[in-house]
């Protein structure tokens, strides 16, 4: 486990297909946080709306419209947006992305319990019960559950079957992969001067590499060997392969610092499928 990360706030899911994920459980202050933001983004796109509609009535009236009408219609309006940005705008954001404008912002998202992620009825239960959580006031009920939840989960996240984690992907998205520890002497040596890869079996490989540590060591060594010795194969690597992710991460470390970045899509030829 990487330093500087708790025990109790890391969960560990296994799923159908026996592949273990790690995930860093957000905390209530790092989500309090994400919410402000998206309160912020929600109501004040309501108060910009309802300001046109208030300048719409205005007008309407001027060119001699019922004012009444146009100010129980701008009302209405209002009361419709209102009504969205309390129960549609967390759920809608959820159901679509896993995420919010706020929670992306912060680098968390929302998974089942099961890691998968969550889906339309998933989204609407845990905001629905979003109203149990304030009760009896400033989210006193939500704030003790998550006290009390191993995993941080707030009512609607009990009865939604949720969990609102780090995103790693953002985190590892932000730097670029680095090939720890660095290449041994006898790793160089059995490395060819240069491996060409295409944008694609980059963007593969190092998708791969940055999950190492999050799939379970035997399912990691198992996806690395299916590809790598036709890798080695192909960019004459010497040495013997003990470790398929090690020398998966070699032959991609070169590839990044041989100055060429992407060859095209037909260096791949006689690559195994």
């Amino acid at each position: 486990m990487s330093e500087g990360v708790l025990i109790d706030t890391v969960v560990s899911i296994e799923t159908p297909e026996h592949i273990v994920f790690q995930h860093r459980v957000a905390g209530p202050a790092r989500r309090a946080m994400a919410h402000l933001v998206d309160l912020v983004l929600c109501y004040g796109a309501v108060f910009v709306v309802g300001v046109l509609i208030a300048i719409a009535a205005l007008g309407a009236s001027s060119i001699g419209a019922a004012i009444d009408d146009a100010l129980k219609l701008g009302v209405g309006l209002l009361l419709v947006l209102l009504f969205a940005a309390q129960w549609v705008w967390f759920a809608a954001w959820e159901s679509l992305r896993g995420d919010t404008p706020g929670k992306r912002a912060f680098g968390l998202r929302v998974v089942t319990t099961t890691g998968r992620p969550i889906g339309f009825t998933q989204a609407a239960l845990r905001n629905l019960l979003r109203a149990a959580d304030l009760l009896p006031s400033a989210y006193l009920a939500g704030v003790v559950a998550m006290a009390i939840s191993p995993r941080f989960q707030r009512i609607g996240d009990l009865v939604a079957g949720t969990l609102v984690v780090a995103d790693a992907r953002v985190a590892r998205s932000q730097q670029r992969f680095a090939l720890w520890p660095p290449p041994y002497p006898h790793e160089l040596a059995a490395l060819p001067t240069e491996v060409v890869l295409d944008a694609d079996e980059r963007s593969a490989i190092e998708l791969f590499l940055r999950r190492v540590g999050a799939l379970g060591v035997a399912r990691e060594q198992e996806l690395a060997s299916m590809i790598v010795e036709s890798f080695a194969r192909r960019h004459g690597f010497q040495g013997p392969i003990l470790d398929p992710v090690r020398t998966l991460a070699l032959l991609y470390d070169r590839a990044a610092n041989t100055g060429r970045v992407d060859a095209p899509p037909s260096s791949r030829t006689g690559l195994a499928a």
